[in-house]
């Protein structure tokens, strides 16, 4: 198991593909699996927990069907499994690393407290990194999917997460 989460940091830090993940359909529903945990746990720092769990669901669903829509019209059909999986697998990865930051930072919002301003920059920050480092591990997977340039896979990845999050906010908005 080791090696395949290894197979995923290097997708992470642009050593790998999706193309060097096995075609298993054991890995891609694992992928899926936690990728919607990982979804579910990002998602209850700011939502119940009935909430997040659909949130989660629904993340997770946009994914697949984006990247089945995406690979089906563009004739990329067998490259589907290793593609959504390298998805769900990185984006799993990243949520991970995204996770203590952004509960500390609905931790301190939740205190409201004037004097954690020094800190919530930072974590802000920290987190706005790692969407952008999703963003462009995205472009990097889409773009090896496709067998083109990066600058269509980042345009690619920024459509889906455009469509992610106007389909996020619209059915599970943040609670007031």
């Amino acid at each position: 198991m080791f090696p395949l989460i290894r197979v995923f940091f290097d997708i992470c830090l642009f050593r790998r593909g999706p193309q060097d993940l096995p075609t298993s359909s054991f890995l891609l529903h694992l992928t899926l699996a936690t990728y919607a945990v990982s979804s579910f746990l990002l998602s209850l720092g700011s939502q119940p927990a009935a909430t997040a769990a659909m949130a989660g669901i629904t993340d997770t669903a946009l994914l697949a069907g984006l990247t089945l829509s995406l690979l089906y019209t563009q004739g990329r059909r067998v490259r589907i499994p290793q593609t959504l999986a390298a998805l769900a697998g990185s984006g799993t990865l990243l949520g991970l690393i995204a996770l203590p930051p952004t509960y500390w930072l609905f931790s301190l919002q939740n205190t409201g407290s004037g004097q954690t301003l020094p800190i919530v920059v930072p974590l802000a920050l920290i987190i706005w990194g790692v969407v952008v480092w999703s963003l462009v591990v995205m472009g990097h997977i889409i773009r090896s999917a496709l067998s083109t340039r990066l600058v269509i896979g980042l345009a690619v990845a920024i459509l889906f997460i455009g469509i992610e999050f106007s389909v996020q906010s619209a059915l599970f908005p943040p609670p007031r």
